[in-house]
């Protein structure tokens, strides 16, 4: 008789030997000694036994097994060998893999900035072609997106998310090559994330900003600048000579997370601390090799840090924070602390009105200097205050 899916699963597998269960015309089911349970057609061909491996059950059920055998012995009557046949198709299908170079090529390469195609590419090499790369595109369904997102949401739910958002893309793109019919990335629910909420204050930022001068020059620059320039941790840690100029930084859109070239206005206490601390021989400024590597080793530096000023709970991104709260607080309108922070201006006003500011945030920056630095007392009793106007 037939083999039924109820028969298959209710056969105990043998810890000693494998059994075989037979459907008939050639059709049958190993159980493995570990209880791996997978369909093979037995058939000859030009006088040769062989063997041809169909897939495990309960993924392939009783009807599709027969199905399969079915089609085989067609081909067979016909002077084709299955064996041969399977391997033809499979070596025209292509896989994931072969399809993310060509995404690669077409979009990563030329399509996005330079930052962003590096993280593009550091989550394929780590995450997905690792899992996803072998499998046929065609053959790759939510379950197996799904599954890879879940794996990655338990170290990092954040990334998950990065990787959902690049998988739906690069499935789309497929659709609109005509690799693939529908994207299997479509409509997944994405993890939970939490804002970061710290805001550092006056005397904290005080108090890291002095426990700075304790570290080594490099050291001590980034996170002076950090506080001085309100500037992204991999803007500052990157800068080069040659985007220095006398009283502004000018930065590529390329090292920008807007992509747009910034100038940085700087205040009278952060020119001279580059010219105090930085590597003015090497390319890069804020450096522990004299200026031919940047500086790196962030993790360490912010323990020093934790130690030095006694402050803990926070992150280098969170002085950007810290800043741009206090300038409201004590009056500065929200426009110009989007300029400091070098946000791009996404409004309509923004496509015609193209002044960057650089002197009235320079003063802005001048005034927050005299803050940070004030040397009566950690209190933030000698604010000085926005409204109105810059002095």
């Amino acid at each position: 008789m037939p083999l039924t899916d109820s028969q298959i699963k209710a056969t105990k597998h043998n810890p000693e030997r494998r059994v075989t269960l037979t459907d008939g015309h050639g059709l049958q089911l190993r159980i493995s000694q570990t209880d791996r349970r997978s369909w093979s057609f037995q058939y000859r061909f030009h006088g040769v036994m062989k063997k041809l491996t169909i897939g495990a059950w309960p993924s392939v059920k009783c009807r599709d097994a027969r199905q399969i055998a079915s089609e085989a012995r067609n081909l067979i009557a016909k002077g084709i060998d299955p064996q041969v046949e399977k391997r033809k198709a499979k070596e025209e299908k292509q896989t994931l893999a072969d399809v993310w170079l060509l995404y690669d090529q077409m979009h990563i390469a030329s399509a996005v900035k330079v930052k962003t195609a590096r993280d593009y590419r550091r989550n394929a090499e780590r995450d997905i072609l690792p899992v996803l790369g072998k499998l046929v595109i065609e053959e790759i369904d939510r379950i197996h997106v799904v599954r890879l997102l879940d794996r990655i949401a338990k170290r990092a739910p954040i990334l998950a998310n990065r990787t959902q958002s690049l998988l739906h893309h690069f499935f789309g793109w497929c659709v609109g090559r005509g690799h693939i019919i529908n994207n299997p990335a479509m409509g997944i629910p994405r993890q939970p994330e939490q804002r970061r909420g710290r805001v550092l204050s006056v005397a904290e930022m005080r108090n890291i900003y002095e426990a700075a001068s304790h570290l080594s020059a490099g050291n001590r620059l980034l996170v002076e600048l950090l506080f001085l320039t309100a500037q992204r941790v991999g803007v500052i840690a990157k800068l080069t000579n040659d985007e220095i100029h006398s009283d502004h930084l000018e930065i590529a859109g390329a090292r920008n997370k807007s992509g747009e070239r910034i100038l940085v206005p700087l205040s009278e206490i952060a020119h001279a601390q580059i010219k105090e601390l930085g590597c003015l021989d090497g390319p890069y400024v804020v450096s522990m090799t004299n200026g031919e590597k940047p500086i790196s080793g962030f993790s360490k530096l912010k323990k020093r840090l934790d130690e030095l000023s006694g402050v803990t709970d926070w992150r280098l991104h969170d002085i950007r924070r810290g800043i741009a709260t206090h300038l409201e607080d004590n009056g500065l309108d929200r426009f110009y602390i989007e300029r400091l922070l070098t946000h791009k201006d996404r409004s309509v006003t923004g496509i015609y009105a193209r002044s960057n500011h650089i002197d009235f945030r320079r003063k802005i920056l001048q005034q927050w200097a005299s803050v940070l630095t004030s040397k009566d007392g950690t209190g933030a009793d000698n604010v000085v205050s926005f409204t109105g106007g810059v002095a």
